[in-house]
């Protein structure tokens, strides 16, 4: 279930980012009553912060997935797995 809502995210990150710049042109517009400069402020302060929040959610995705080919590349899969005794403990000859 994690890793569904990780792709999610993942796969959702440009709208988010999309809808905070949409919102910073909204609230310039408003703040500077209609004015251009007001439009160019939020926009800019729009993409300042979607850049520090989707970004973020980028790197870590980026990171995941990097980590993910390092533990696929680290063990084999013929390998067998670890034999437990019946107490749960592993087996100390392996």
């Amino acid at each position: 279930m994690n890793r569904l809502l990780a792709e999610t995210l993942t796969a959702l990150n440009g709208l988010i980012a999309i809808a905070i710049i949409a919102a910073g042109v909204v609230i310039g517009y408003r703040l500077f009553n209609g004015s251009p400069f007001g439009v160019f402020f939020g926009g800019a302060v729009g993409v300042l912060v979607a850049a520090l929040a989707c970004g973020m959610i980028a790197y870590v995705a980026l990171i995941e997935r990097h980590l993910s080919k390092l533990a696929g590349a680290q063990r084999p899969a013929s390998a067998p797995a670890p034999q437990t005794l019946p107490t749960g403990r592993r087996d100390p000859t392996l």
